[in-house]
């Protein structure tokens, strides 16, 4: 071997020792109805952190306000599946870097770039082009949008933006992306393939994602947390990491298991396909991190724009008396509210008109959506169903924004 040789060698050994894994996850809810967000980011978590991904490296958004809200039973504490026994409390050793008000799209964006003058200076990702980063990203959604805590939302080219942005600026050498929303698929649309990213997400842009572990099967060491426990798709995907070897399972093998096992929603594939052959070791850590509890089957799901319904209907069962009894029928009365709105909306830009349209003016979702909040408040849990109204009206219209302004703003 020459000198020259040996040097490139050792120049490539040291470029290989300096290679990095990093992380972002985050949980876009706030509130005891959205429990399960929570558990699924702290799962993951502990995933990564146990699979040998340096915690420095590993940057989490959640509100923490599951682990000791006046609803939980087990303060302290959060569940991501059932037990008989004492079960796994993921939120030990579950350490945020952004909670509350910090949980914001601004923040997301500003962490997953690196800019760190838009967080006040907080953690943000550091990673380089020798790197590869793994994004889990868990809440509701709705057709070409992900929500935040207090009706925030983070539009689907923003989104894209800050990807691509990433990539522009060398941060990865190979990133992967699992997202957990009611039509996630409507995030990707048209991504490109040529980033060295890799997307699934939970639903296709068309459909709900669900919940699992919900009532009756929310029951740890005997009691009901009355509330879903975890996400399908999330809840497959870590089970999966839990229990397998993952420096002998490739993405696409994961996917496929994954896709199987949620059959509730069309788990989705986006970007740069190719990087299936990957090991998901190179992502997520090396798996088998030492759960000795068997993974409990996950029977008893709920439409993910139903949970709140289920949860305040399973109370109201369980003896809440009168107090629970109003808060359903309030709950029942919003939702009405809502779908008579869009309803109302929709009929006022295009009449009685009902043909089909092709998704061929995504331009227009985002101030579309925009212009709904403005004119008739922010999205809820439930009402996040209707932004397929929306965009819909945008694609029926012809991207016509100002009619769909109009409409809302008559109606509201």
């Amino acid at each position: 071997m020459t000198i020259l040789s040996k040097a490139l060698f050792v120049m490539g050994m040291s470029a290989a020792a300096l290679a990095d894994n990093y992380a972002v996850i985050v949980a876009g809810s706030n509130t005891y109805m959205n429990y399960r967000h929570q558990a699924d980011a702290c799962h993951a978590y502990q995933i990564l952190s146990k699979g040998g991904i340096p915690k420095d490296n590993i940057i989490l958004m959640m509100y923490d306000d599951i682990a000791n809200n006046e609803e939980n039973p087990f303060k302290g504490k959060i569940f991501n599946q059932p037990s008989t026994g004492p079960g796994i409390d993921v939120y030990e050793g579950c350490n945020a870097d952004y909670t509350g008000k910090d949980v914001t799209p601004d923040n997301f964006l500003a962490v997953l770039t690196g800019d760190s003058t838009k967080t006040g200076g907080k953690k943000v990702l550091k990673s380089t082009s020798s790197d590869n980063v793994f994004v889990n990203f868990v809440d509701h959604g709705g057709v070409g949008i992900i929500a935040f805590p207090n009706g925030q939302l983070l539009h689907s080219d923003k989104l894209q933006s800050s990807l691509k942005t990433m990539h522009t600026k060398n941060m990865y050498k190979e990133l992967v992306f699992y997202m957990e929303a009611c039509e996630s698929g409507s995030m990707f649309e048209d991504f490109p393939t040529d980033l060295n990213m890799y997307v699934t997400t939970a639903a296709n842009a068309q459909e709900s994602s669900w919940g699992t572990y919900c009532p009756p099967q929310d029951v740890v060491d005997g009691k009901s947390l009355n509330t879903c426990l975890g996400d399908l798709y999330s809840v497959n995907w870590m089970q999966n990491a839990d229990k397998t070897d993952l420096t002998k399972e490739s993405l696409q093998t994961q996917f496929e298991r994954v896709k199987v096992l949620t059959n509730k929603s069309h788990v989705q594939q986006f970007g740069t396909k190719s990087m299936t052959s990957d090991m998901t070791s190179q992502f997520e850590g090396t798996g088998k991190t030492g759960n000795k509890t068997e993974a409990v089957k996950p029977e008893s799901h709920a439409d993910s724009r139903d949970i709140s319904l289920v949860t305040l209907y399973n109370r109201y069962l369980n003896g809440g008396g009168s107090a629970a009894a109003a808060a359903l029928i309030k709950e029942i009365e919003q939702r009405e509210a809502a779908d008579q709105r869009f309803a109302a909306i929709q009929k006022e830009v295009i009449g009685n008109d009902r043909r089909e349209a092709a998704r061929a003016h995504r331009e227009c979702y985002r101030p579309a959506h925009e212009a709904v909040v403005a004119a008739c408040g922010p999205y809820t849990d439930y009402s996040l169903k209707h932004s397929k109204t929306i965009a819909y009206l945008c694609d029926v219209t012809g991207g016509d924004f100002a009619a769909i302004q109009l409409g809302a703003q008559k109606v509201c």
